[in-house]
């Protein structure tokens, strides 16, 4: 296990202050949390602990006292052994009448060690029961309070979906032109240009499968390959390659938690022979599952670790498979739009906590914001920022962006990217730390101090969800003639830069032939 570290003290203060209610009505959490019973375990622990205080000071004085009693009858002996060294014909009269009250005193000297030694066991076994007990607690106490909330930021919209605030539209002009037209939906276009596959999909994996082929896997691989490079070239991530599965416990402790009993609607959980029983939707800490996000995996490489100084900021791009279990019926989610599986880049980031972490981890926010919004003004395509309301953030997220593409064949906007500030939440449930430096933030020196340590705050955000650019890609960028043109910042990615359009009529065999030649 992590051994998470919750702020218990500042999470009853929210309950008991109506922040917390305000808090679980605004995100509309209220069914599955019981603020009132966090509260009642955390001070039935803090009890707890102060009889468990008292137990060990009590056997730490036991523990003297028989020290104390044990040198004492040492000494005693040592005496006994000097005295037997001199004379007997001096001594003989002082030891007859010394006999009987030598004999008493030993006697009850031995009889209150006895003792002594006696409560020290039971005192042992009554703190073992009350650790028993604590632990016990503290496991109900996480249980209970893991479905609590992160504070909101307060400049967040209240309510749902339609509340979110668009920040800004980006490239209106497409908006306006496709507006204008009858652009086909992107099924049809991956079925003209034999892009993709769905019906095939479904005999190998079921609905809401999809093969991208010739142009579409090309696609994929360009996005992929467009995001990563921009990242790490220009913006100083490292490239990290994830697991796709996880335990169990790393999705609790990154947000995603519904309660023990509860049939997880979303995730895909694997069974191997190694599995001793079903664990039906009981809540298993070392259970493996398919990854939601290559978020998961990136949050926990750094689980139970203290990162020193000269290790923060860290910046990371994760290229992953996502799985989701959820519903897909609806005609809106047909095609790519809402899958199973699909490839994301990912970006994670972390910052130091303390007085300062929340300037820095919206700071690292915003630059991710940025680094989205540049990435989609490079595929040419239409989007809008929003800054997303309370019942849209998810427990993790103290403030959520998302972006949404215009996708013109669906006649619709549709989200293509997310970036959340989870401040320490995530780092407390994976126990991730740092050490404050006791130099400027600015300085090179790894000066630090042992008992120094505060929890890092965590950020994420999409760089690229693949099949939904795709859609974007191809009902914004087709033309009237059935051709699609292929964004100039991301042709480099395809074939080396020889192709500008997909050409309707054409083959991908048919291209290579015609570079080739």
């Amino acid at each position: 296990m992590f051994q998470p570290h919750l702020d218990y003290r500042s999470i009853k203060a929210s309950i008991q202050s109506g922040a917390m209610a305000v808090n679980l009505t605004n995100r509309n959490m209220n069914k599955n949390t019981d603020p009132a019973r966090v509260v009642s375990l955390y001070d039935q622990r803090v009890a707890l602990d102060f009889e468990l205080a008292d137990l060990r000071r009590l056997r730490n004085k036991n523990s003297a006292d028989i020290a104390a009693a044990f040198k004492h009858d040492k000494q005693k002996q040592k005496e006994k052994q000097d005295n037997s060294s001199v004379s007997n014909s001096e001594n003989a009269l002082l030891l007859a009448l010394q006999s009987n009250s030598e004999s008493a005193r030993f006697g009850s000297a031995n009889n209150a060690l006895a003792f002594a030694i006696s409560q020290g066991k039971d005192l042992k076994d009554s703190i073992t029961q009350k650790e028993h007990a604590v632990s016990l607690l503290d496991a109900q106490l996480y249980d209970e309070a893991r479905h609590l909330p992160n504070d909101t930021c307060p400049m967040s919209p209240i309510g749902d979906q339609s509340k979110a605030v668009v920040l800004e539209t980006v490239n209106a002009h497409i908006f306006s032109q496709s507006s204008a037209k009858s652009p086909k939906n992107h099924v049809d276009i991956c079925i003209a240009h034999d892009i993709a596959e769905f019906t095939r999909a479904s005999k190998i994996s079921g609905s809401g499968f999809y093969i991208l082929k010739n142009y579409g896997a090309l696609l994929e691989l360009a996005l992929s390959r467009y995001a990563m490079d921009t990242l790490v070239q220009f913006h100083g991530f490292t490239p990290i390659l994830v697991p796709d599965v996880i335990r169990h416990e790393v999705l609790e402790a990154c947000g995603f938690s519904p309660r023990a009993g509860v049939q997880d609607p979303q995730t895909y959980f694997l069974k191997t022979h190694l599995d001793q029983g079903d664990a039906g939707g009981e809540y298993n800490p070392f259970r493996l599952c398919l990854a939601a996000t290559a978020e998961f995996p990136l949050a926990a490489m750094h689980a139970g670790e203290a990162l020193k100084p000269n290790e923060l900021p860290i910046k990371y791009v994760g290229l992953g498979r996502a799985f989701r279990a959820e519903g897909l019926a609806g005609s809106a989610n047909r095609g790519l739009y809402r899958v199973h599986q699909f490839s994301k880049v990912e970006m994670f980031g972390i910052v130091a906590g303390g007085s300062d972490g929340l300037h820095r981890s919206n700071t690292m926010m915003d630059e991710f914001k940025s680094i989205q919004k540049s990435l989609f003004e490079g595929l040419e395509i239409c989007f809008r920022i929003l800054d997303m309301p309370t019942e849209e953030l998810g427990a993790p997220a103290y403030k959520k962006y998302d972006m949404e593409a215009w996708m013109p064949g669906r006649n619709s906007w549709g989200e293509i990217s997310s970036t959340s500030n989870c401040t320490d939440y995530q780092a407390r449930r994976l126990n991730i730390r740092h050490f404050r430096s006791t130099t400027d933030s600015s300085s090179t020196e790894n000066n630090i101090t042992g008992s120094n340590l505060g929890f890092v705050h965590t950020i994420n955000g999409t760089a690229a969800a693949i099949p939904r650019l795709i859609i974007a890609l191809l009902e914004t960028h087709q033309q009237e003639n059935g051709d699609v043109l292929i964004p100039e910042k991301l042709r480099p990615f395809i074939l080396d830069g020889k192709v500008n359009f997909i050409k309707s009529g054409e083959t991908l065999q048919q291209l290579i032939a015609r570079i080739r030649s």
